[in-house]
């Protein structure tokens, strides 16, 4: 019953799914998913924690990189319960920003894997100017 629960708990966060529903389209480095969902390196740690202690994901690494990706095991079980409830995740503007900000992530190191100069972060839009009063 462990594993049932194991499972479930690391599919019982709203962020847990974003970074399920990302790495369920393609293997993404840790920068990658940091930078493409906009979370400190230390809360992305502790989602993929939980995530990898439910057997959802399984780690690659290559280098001091370290990449992700559904777990063959469980994966089909994931893809299951995504295509179920995908009218209300393709409506979800939070996931089209995420998929939108990771797109944008990979294209800034082409073919190649994470590291050296290619590993950039995506540009952070600027929040607009305020008019500052005067202090006179």
């Amino acid at each position: 019953m462990q594993d049932a629960v194991s499972f479930s708990h690391a599919l019982a966060d709203p962020t847990r799914w974003r970074i399920a529903l990302l790495v369920a389209e393609q293997t993404l480095c840790v920068c990658e998913l940091e930078d493409g969902l906009r979370l400190p390196q230390s809360t992305l740690s502790s989602h993929l924690a939980v995530m990898r202690a439910g057997g959802l994901l399984e780690v690659e690494r290559r280098g001091k990189w370290a990449y992700y990706k559904l777990s063959t095991a469980l994966g089909p079980a994931f893809v299951a319960l995504r295509e179920h409830f995908a009218v209300s995740l393709e409506q979800d503007p939070v996931r089209a920003a995420d998929r939108e900000r990771i797109a944008q992530r990979v294209a800034l190191h082409g073919s190649g894997d994470c590291g050296g100069e290619r590993r950039r972060a995506i540009p952070r839009p600027r929040a607009p100017a305020r008019a500052v009063p005067c202090g006179r």
